[in-house]
C-alpha cells in the first residue's frame, strides 16, 4: 500500500493542473481568427465573416482586463474580396514598429484572374485601415495562405508560396517568397525566391512567419518534394531575410496535400511552434536540440498556441474538420518545461471553415473559436 501511495506522488508532478482556459465564440460567429498583443496588453483580433467564397476582413479589439471586444469593423476596403473557403487562406495579422499593425489576406480568383494577395496596415493602433493593396506580382498560382511579420525597427516580411511566373504546372515548381519592407509597409522590394535550392511547396497548405525574440525571420511550410513526402520545414534567416537556412522538422509521408496550418509564439527568449504531422498535432522550441511531442489523439489540425504569465503554453487544434465540415475544439497546457499538465479539454462547435486561436491574460487563457 505505501508502494502504491509512493507511485502516486510521484506522478503528480507529471500531471500538475494547469492554468484556467476559457472558452469564447468568434464575434458576429466569424471563423478563422488570429490575434495579436501590443505593448500595452490591447488584443487586436482578426477573422472573416460572409461568403466563404468572397467575404470580408473584420477586426475588433479590447484592452487588457475588458471584459468585451470593441465594435468590429471592415478592414478590406474592396467588398468581398477575402476567401475563407478551404480554411487555411484567411487573414493574418503582425504588430510592427510603434505598435502598428499589418494584416495580409488570400483574394478570391476567377476565369483568367489569379487570385491576389491583399495587404492593409494601420498606423494608429486600429483605430482606421488603409486601402487594400494586392502584392502578388507577377507570381502564379497563389492557393495556400500567405503568412506576415514584423519588428520594432520597421521591417515587414510578407510570405507566400506561388510559382514563379511562365513556370510549369506542379508542386514541385512551387517557391516561398518573400517581399520585405524597410519603412513599415509603406513600400515593398520585388518578390524573392527563399527556397531556390530546396523546390516543392504543398499547394494548398498555408505557411507562417515569425520574427522571433532574437531577431531572427522563421517560416514553416509544407514542403512537396515528391508526391509522397510532405514534410514541415523551418526556414531560417539570420540577415533579414536575404539568405536561408532549412531543416525538416516534421516529417509527414503522405500522397495528398492535407490542407494544413502552423502556429508560433514567442516563449521567454526562445520560440515555439506547432504543427500537424500524421494526423496529430505536434509542438517543439525551435531550437537545435528540443524534440516535437505530439499533444493530441488523432484527426487533429489547425494548431494555435498562447504563452501566459508564468511561462505555460495553451495548444489548441481542431478536431474532425474538412472541406465544408465543422468539428471540435481540442486543448492542453503545457507546464513551464514544456510536459503536457492534466488541464485538457475537448469541445463541440468549430464552424464549417473555422479554427481557434488563443491568448492569454496573465495567468489565464482564453481559446476563441
Amino acid at each position: 500500500m505505501k508502494k502504491r501511495i509512493l507511485a502516486l506522488l510521484l506522478l503528480i508532478p507529471l500531471f500538475a493542473r494547469g492554468a484556467e482556459v476559457g472558452l469564447e465564440r468568434v464575434p458576429e460567429g466569424g471563423v478563422q481568427p488570429q490575434v495579436v498583443a501590443t505593448r500595452d496588453g490591447t488584443l487586436h483580433l482578426v477573422y472573416l465573416k460572409g461568403d466563404p467564397r468572397g467575404g470580408d476582413v473584420r477586426y475588433a479589439s479590447k484592452k487588457a482586463g475588458a471584459p468585451e471586444w470593441s465594435k468590429p469593423r471592415t478592414i478590406n476596403s474592396k467588398a468581398g474580396s477575402a476567401v475563407a473557403m478551404g480554411t487555411i487562406r484567411g487573414a493574418q495579422i503582425a504588430v510592427g514598429k510603434d505598435e502598428s499593425l499589418h494584416v495580409v489576406w488570400n483574394g478570391p480568383g476567377g476565369k483568367n484572374q489569379p487570385a491576389a494577395l491583399h495587404y492593409s496596415r494601420s498606423l494608429n493602433r486600429g483605430a482606421s485601415f488603409e486601402n487594400q493593396r494586392d502584392l502578388r506580382s507577377d507570381t502564379q498560382g497563389l492557393d495556400g495562405g500567405a503568412s506576415i511579420a514584423a519588428s520594432g525597427k520597421g521591417e515587414v516580411f510578407v510570405v507566400w508560396h506561388g510559382a514563379p511566373a511562365g513556370a510549369a504546372p506542379g508542386e514541385i515548381n512551387r517557391r516561398v517568397f518573400i517581399l520585405k519592407s524597410t519603412d513599415n509597409g509603406g513600400t515593398f522590394s520585388k518578390p524573392q525566391i527563399a527556397n531556390a535550392d530546396d523546390p516543392g511547396v504543398c499547394a494548398c497548405c498555408s505557411l507562417k512567419t515569425f520574427v522571433s525574440p532574437g531577431g531572427e525571420l522563421l517560416t514553416l511550410y509544407r514542403a512537396a518534394r515528391s508526391m509522397g513526402q510532405r514534410d514541415i520545414v523551418l526556414m531560417t534567416s539570420t540577415d533579414g531575410g536575404a539568405t536561408h537556412q532549412h531543416r525538416d522538422v516534421g516529417p509527414w509521408a503522405i500522397n495528398m496535400c492535407p490542407m494544413s496550418s502552423a502556429s508560433v509564439v514567442a516563449a521567454g527568449a526562445k520560440t515555439r511552434a506547432a504543427w500537424e504531422a500524421e494526423g496529430r498535432v505536434y509542438t517543439a522550441l525551435l531550437d537545435a536540440t528540443s524534440e516535437a511531442l505530439a499533444v493530441s489523439e488523432e484527426k487533429a489540425r489547425h494548431p494555435a498556441l498562447a504563452v501566459n504569465s508564468r511561462g505555460e503554453t495553451l495548444v489548441s487544434w481542431s478536431i474532425g474538420t474538412g472541406w465544408q465540415k465543422g468539428g471540435q475544439l481540442g486543448w492542453v497546457v503545457l507546464d513551464a518545461a514544456g510536459k503536457p499538465t492534466a488541464e485538457r479539454g475537448v469541445k463541440a462547435g468549430v464552424p464549417v471553415w473555422g479554427f481557434s486561436t488563443a491568448y492569454a491574460e496573465g495567468e489565464r487563457f482564453v481559446i476563441l473559436y
